[in-house]
């Protein structure tokens, strides 16, 4: 595809094709795949041996802490999970080690550099950028659910960032990137991805200077009537060695994985040294990234200004019950503001586990009367 027919603005074209012209690992179809669907597999990306470090890692972890056995699927429903996963959805601590991408995985490395527009908006111009051990399985349980195809109206849709306000231009989460440590072929556990979420996303936070609270976008009360606005989904394939480069407001999913097949990644936010920009100064070029949130938003510009601070938050859960009811609170009235903005939660989605409309119009009649 030619940058003319990706922008409709010429100045948005010539700002492509400057990015393109920096790359030192994407091609121009990658990067042009990036902008349009929001994410790139990358082919080859880092050594199959760190894959099999990760993998063996992962499999002496769980054979010791819950006696599950790689070669036999009968044991792999033994691992505990949170409430809120999927069946045979885990994850792994790691041994501790860590992967220097310069040194370990450059092509992997260069690949996320070319996405966020150069090494130089890593902190550290990314010498201290790893990856470590720690994985997330997705395993075949006994009698679990029947594979389904990703889908608008299902449970678990979220936005990745569960520990600090979401802004337009937040660093905490520049891209994702998903270190692929097993072949994974179709209907064997591949994260579902909507990739056309990028634009309602951009929209809604555009909207909010602000910021909106990480639980809204966790499965929260904002998700549904996102991803209602999606119908292009996909699901995550490759081989063990491939990496998948993510655009920080792809919505996405776990799937179930009904094959023997185990399917092992990682999920790694890459952070940036400075807020995204979407009104770079001439000479300063534009990162794939913010071209897409560009894009999203038809506009060849957009100069975002926050109102409120960057701000931390603990992780829902970590919280202890005093934290909980503290977020809970804050959230609640952010619900109350975005009722009255005509944002609210569509009616299907309390069938499908997220904060319902009529608990947000509850939220705001409860402040209509004094009610905190």
């Amino acid at each position: 595809m030619t940058s003319e027919a990706l922008f409709e603005s010429e100045e948005l074209a010539r700002a492509f094709d400057a990015a393109v012209a920096s790359c030192t690992e994407l091609t121009r179809a990658e990067a042009c795949h990036f902008v349009e669907h929001g994410h790139v597999l990358v082919k080859a990306a880092f050594p199959r041996s760190m894959a099999d470090f990760t993998c063996e890692s992962a499999w002496t972890e769980l054979k010791a802490n819950y006696g599950t056995e790689r070669t036999d699927p009968e044991t792999w429903d033994g691992v505990p999970r949170r409430q809120d996963w999927k069946p045979g959805h885990v994850r792994t601590q790691g041994s501790g080690a860590r992967f220097l991408l310069k040194t370990h995985a450059p092509r992997a490395f260069a690949a996320q550099a070319d996405v966020i527009g150069g090494a130089h908006r890593l902190p550290d111009d990314g010498d201290s950028l790893f990856w470590s051990d720690a994985a997330v399985g997705n395993l075949r349980v006994p009698d679990g659910p029947a594979w389904q195809p990703p889908a608008a109206r299902q449970p678990g849709w979220h936005k990745d960032g569960h520990h600090f306000r979401h802004f337009l231009n937040s660093p905490e989460q520049g891209l994702l990137t998903v270190p692929i440590y097993t072949d994974i072929l179709a209907r064997s556990g591949g994260t579902f991805i909507a990739c056309d979420s990028i634009a309602p996303v951009a929209r809604l936070l555009a909207r909010c200077p602000a910021g909106v609270h990480p639980d809204g976008t966790q499965a929260g009360y904002l998700v549904p009537g996102l991803i209602e606005q999606c119908s292009a989904f996909a699901e995550l394939t490759g081989e063990a060695g491939d990496v998948v480069l993510v655009h920080p407001y792809m919505l996405h999913r776990v799937s179930v994985n009904p094959s023997n097949r185990p399917r092992i990644i990682a999920n790694m936010p890459v952070v940036l040294a400075q807020p995204m920009c979407f009104a770079r100064p001439p000479g300063d070029a534009y990162s794939l990234v913010e071209l897409a949130v560009l894009r999203a938003l038809n506009v060849p510009r957009f100069d975002f200004k926050q109102t409120r601070a960057p701000l931390r938050v603990q992780p829902l859960r970590f919280r202890d019950e005093k934290e909980a009811t503290r977020q809970r609170r804050l959230v609640e009235r952010e619900m109350k503001e975005m009722s009255r903005r005509g944002i609210v939660t569509p009616d299907w989605g309390k069938d499908y586990g997220y904060p319902s409309k009529t608990e947000a119009a509850e939220a705001r009649t409860k402040g209509a009367n004094g009610v905190n």
